[in-house]
């Protein structure tokens, strides 16, 4: 994984889908996922767009705990056995670095000792 922005990355990844209810970082809520045409990214700081990013975690059975800690948000994930969490200033920001390093775990699985 880079450090590359995690919204940019989400929308490059085949796994990628957006659910209604996400908001684009245009200021678009999507409520017809028809009349979306998926050119921009995810809006990160939108506490629904961040739930649904979690709830495509949940969806995988990785995710193991969601905590906020000194104005910093923590998603937590099973990736091969091993728990990883992700920190970052928003919701949204950890779930998806969280979200991309289990399709990166899916794809290069490690087998922890």
């Amino acid at each position: 994984m880079t450090d590359e922005d995690p919204a940019q990355q989400l929308v490059r990844d085949r796994r990628w889908h957006w659910r209604e209810g996400m908001r684009d970082v245009r200021g678009r809520r999507l409520v017809d996922l028809d009349l979306h045409d998926g050119s921009s990214e995810p809006d990160l700081t939108d506490y629904a767009t961040a739930g649904a990013i979690l709830g495509l975690l949940a969806d995988t059975d990785s995710i193991t705990d969601v905590v906020r800690d000194n104005g910093e948000w923590i998603v937590a994930v099973d990736l091969s056995g091993r728990l990883q969490g992700y920190i970052a200033p928003t919701l949204g920001e950890a779930a998806a670095w969280a979200l991309l390093a289990f399709w990166d775990d899916a794809d290069n699985p490690t087998i922890s000792a």
